[in-house]
């Protein structure tokens, strides 16, 4: 065989990959997941869904913990959200917003340690303890974050605005369980906040 056949043979070849690759780029992928089970790409409403649940759940989770404890596990909770769009240019700005709460709260839990306080284990987790002194003011640095990552979410692209929205909405639910988390009375607040949601004035 000549080596003329064997590279027209191979250009064949390659050529008759194109449209499977050209075909959403992940071989026939539906889910924005790979053939392999590798690399999430493209947007998903099982990749947006995965992201949403973590904040809520993790949220939900950080709630039981006491008051000092809580600043570490919003951390953790925003770390594995983050994870999840990790590589998937899709998700790019919702990566960057998720991300932007992560750092503010790693800094600030970092800056504000309590060594006084042993870390506190909550399922798998071990989460550090914050100087009570500074829990108003992690609040806020938190709650500023939150809202930035708000904007950006929100400012997407309309291609991916359906996606995103649902994203800002689980951001934005924590940041009212953050204030009320973190005030007198608190559960009462938030009862208030649900309230007026379901019932529009």
């Amino acid at each position: 065989m000549s080596s003329k056949t064997i590279l027209a043979g191979l250009l064949a070849l390659i050529l008759s990959c194109v449209p499977a690759l050209a075909d959403g780029g992940g071989g026939g992928s539906r889910d924005g997941m790979d053939s392999g089970g590798g690399q999430r790409s493209g947007l998903s409403s099982k990749a947006t869904q995965a992201v949403v649940k973590t904040l809520t759940s993790g949220f939900e989770r950080c709630g039981t913990l006491p008051q000092v404890y809580k600043f570490d596990c919003y951390r953790h909770t925003y770390k594995l959200a983050a994870q999840k769009l990790n590589g998937n240019q899709a998700y790019a700005e919702a990566y960057k917003a998720l991300v932007l709460v992560e750092e503010t709260l790693t800094t600030a839990v970092k800056q504000n340690l309590d060594p006084a306080q042993k870390p506190k284990r909550k399922g798998l987790n071990l989460y550090r303890a914050v100087k009570p002194a500074a829990v108003p003011q992690i609040k806020r640095q938190t709650e500023r974050a939150m809202k930035q990552a708000e904007t950006i979410l929100l400012r997407s692209p309309a291609s991916k605005k359906e996606h995103y929205t649902r994203i800002a909405q689980a951001v934005n639910s924590n940041k009212v369980l953050l204030r009320s988390a973190l005030l007198p009375g608190g559960m009462i607040r938030l009862a208030w906040n649900l309230l007026k949601v379901a019932v529009p004035a």
